[in-house]
């Protein structure tokens, strides 16, 4: 009860904030597990409302930003985003069943799915062959995902797992909808990923 009451009182219209004083933004990171949280608490409306205006601010490319606030949004690299927001929106349907909603954040779903994987392919590069970097191949690019990030972006295993579930629940999406090509293509991006992560 506790908890619930935490997030609720922490919001501002729509956007699910992680605390109400130092952080007047909100980051999908926090807000997507906050909408998990909610709707296992039978709070489906305030996870809806979260979803359906963080979804508003991703970019034309497809990258969800890591945060929103009453700038708009923050454009720096975070590359777990995409798959928070990807795992809000099957979470919502999980819950719900909406189809109808389902059907509306199939866009933002795909096009994070799609940048996801654009990042992905730009790790499979000769260069992470050999050496040290050989590490790296197939796995999401160096971000500022973590604060002590900020100065030199590094890669982070949360960026990898997070985009793991991003593309799995992308998958899971497609097939319910009944995308069958987007569903099968996305499966094998999540299968690839996973064995090179």
């Amino acid at each position: 009860a506790y908890a619930l009451a935490h997030m609720l009182m922490s919001r501002d219209g729509a956007a699910l904030q992680p605390g109400t004083r130092a952080y007047a933004r909100s980051w999908i990171r926090d807000g997507a597990m906050m909408v998990e949280g909610l709707l296992r608490l039978g709070q489906n409306r305030v996870a809806s409302d979260f979803v359906e205006w963080f979804a508003r601010f991703q970019f034309d490319n497809g990258k969800v930003p890591c945060c929103v606030d009453k700038r708009g949004a923050d454009p720096v690299p975070e590359n777990d985003s995409h798959g928070e927001l990807i795992f809000a929106v099957a979470g919502l349907y999980r819950y719900t069943h909406d189809r109808a909603q389902l059907e509306r954040l199939w866009p933002h779903a795909e096009r994070a799915g799609n940048y996801m994987e654009t990042l992905r392919q730009s790790e499979r590069t000769a260069q992470n062959r050999e050496g040290d970097r050989a590490a790296f191949w197939g796995l999401m690019p160096a971000s500022i995902s973590h604060e002590g990030y900020s100065a030199k972006p590094m890669h982070s295993y949360w960026d990898d797992f997070w985009a793991l579930r991003g593309f799995k629940d992308a998958a899971f999406v497609a097939t319910v909808l009944g995308h069958t090509e987007a569903a099968q293509r996305i499966g094998k991006q999540r299968d690839e990923f996973q064995r090179e992560l």
